[in-house]
């Protein structure tokens, strides 16, 4: 996790110096690593008090093939951990999910100034809608000795809706609502190199 976070910081402080200037917040060529964590994951943990979690992060990376696509792969990784009290003493059980995927974005902005005759500031702003296709890996461990649930891997795909506003002209943050890797609700840093 520490060197997660050293290359993500190296990265956020090299990526203006390296980077072309380019006019729109989104356009062919672009290249744009995210980074974030997601709210709202559907409900494991079915009893007990929750003693422990990993916020849910993420990462995804996408290509801009044309002005209005782009595609790349996502991944992302989220931990919580129980406990109960059976009989004499307490029990803990853990959910740990790895989640692999694809994601193909449709950038919009342009598209409905054009349409609309509308004025959002294109330099600042990408609007996007995105499909998430992958997979999700599960893991449960017991200390109880009975393992109640097996581990599995779960197909996901899901769309999602965003929004990148870029504070400069290579570093923004995002919103995105849709099933993301993990969560209904993702939010992070975008860098665009």
């Amino acid at each position: 996790m520490i060197k997660f976070r050293f290359i993500a910081i190296i990265l956020f402080l090299t990526v203006p110096i390296l980077a072309q200037s380019q006019d729109n917040a989104y356009q062919k060529g672009d290249k744009l690593l995210n980074l974030g964590t997601s709210l709202g994951y559907y409900g494991y943990g079915y009893f007990g008090n929750k003693s422990g979690f990993t916020l849910p992060v993420n990462a995804s990376f996408e290509y801009g093939i044309t002005d209005q696509v782009s595609v790349g792969p996502y991944v992302g990784y989220a931990r919580w951990s129980y406990e109960y009290n059976v009989g004499a003493g307490n029990t803990k059980y853990s959910w740990s999910f790895l989640a692999v995927g694809a994601r193909g974005t449709f950038h919009y902005t342009e598209l409905l100034n054009e349409l609309t005759g509308g004025d959002i500031n294109e330099q600042k702003i990408d609007l996007y809608v995105s499909i998430l296709m992958g997979l999700e890996f599960r893991s449960y461990k017991d200390d109880s000795g009975y393992n109640y649930y097996n581990n599995d891997t779960v197909l996901k795909l899901g769309p999602n809706a965003g929004v990148r506003y870029l504070l400069s002209k290579h570093i923004g943050v995002y919103a995105e609502g849709g099933r993301g890797s993990f969560g209904w609700l993702n939010f992070g840093f975008s860098a665009k190199f």
